[in-house]
């Protein structure tokens, strides 16, 4: 079953105006002003004109007011949750709960390198690729578990990390998928994609016989020795 996403919340505590959190939720919210529509401004300004026309006739102006607050809006609740988007340090965070994952203004070149993957987050991607390749056939599906398996490591790991590491855990998915593919393969030349095979072929394997495969390309990609490459540039 794949993983739900985390609703945001606002946030409930004290407002310190010196954090980063709060400075980094202000800016965001002075962009977003500074990026209000024509046609947004443009509304606010006929609905300010039709407030004075209400007042210099004498009427009720109350439905106009509670329009211009669509427009005007609460900016401590704006702030609220805004700040309810970002942890400590103003980093985003993503709709799984883990900050340090926003890659916009990032060079590629930094995030697509490679680095150490502890052994137990290995396994875990191993064990969830292996148990998808056998339930989907080879397949992908949105009811997949990686996003759980991501979430693990990056929540496992320093945040100056998950960016570069959730790359690399990715690299070894998808060798992992392609050595199944072989191996389901070699047994079943006749096989494609999508359809069942005998799950009995992928017994005994195990992420160590897999990973003696694979081996680093080009200081940014993972290859099996067999020749296959992975590559993810997209």
């Amino acid at each position: 079953m794949a993983m739900a996403a985390i609703p945001f919340r606002p946030y409930t505590g004290v407002i310190d105006t010196s954090s980063k959190r709060y400075q980094a939720a202000k800016a965001m919210l002075d962009e977003g002003k500074m990026r209000k529509s024509e046609a947004q401004s443009e509304s606010e300004t006929q609905l300010e004109k039709l407030r004075m026309l209400l007042r210099m006739l004498g009427k009720d102006t109350s439905s106009v007011d509670e329009l211009l607050k669509l427009y005007e809006g609460d900016e401590e609740m704006a702030i609220r949750n805004l700040m309810g988007q970002l942890d400590e340090d103003g980093d985003r965070i993503n709709c799984y709960g883990v900050a340090g994952m926003d890659i916009t203004g990032k060079d590629p070149a930094t995030i697509q390198k490679l680095i150490d993957i502890p052994e137990a987050a290995r396994q875990d991607m191993f064990d969830t690729t292996l148990q998808e390749y056998i339930r989907f056939n080879g397949m992908g599906s949105g009811e997949s578990d990686r996003t759980a398996v991501f979430t693990r490591y990056q929540l496992s790991v320093e945040k100056s990390e998950r960016l570069t590491g959730t790359w690399t855990l990715e690299q070894y998915e998808r060798c992992y998928e392609r050595a199944f593919y072989n191996i389901v393969k070699a047994a079943a030349p006749d096989w494609k994609p999508g359809q069942r095979f005998d799950p009995s072929i992928l017994d005994g394997v195990t992420r160590q016989s897999v990973e003696q495969q694979i081996v680093p390309s080009d200081g940014r990609t993972l290859t099996l020795t067999s020749g296959d490459a992975i590559d993810v540039r997209a």
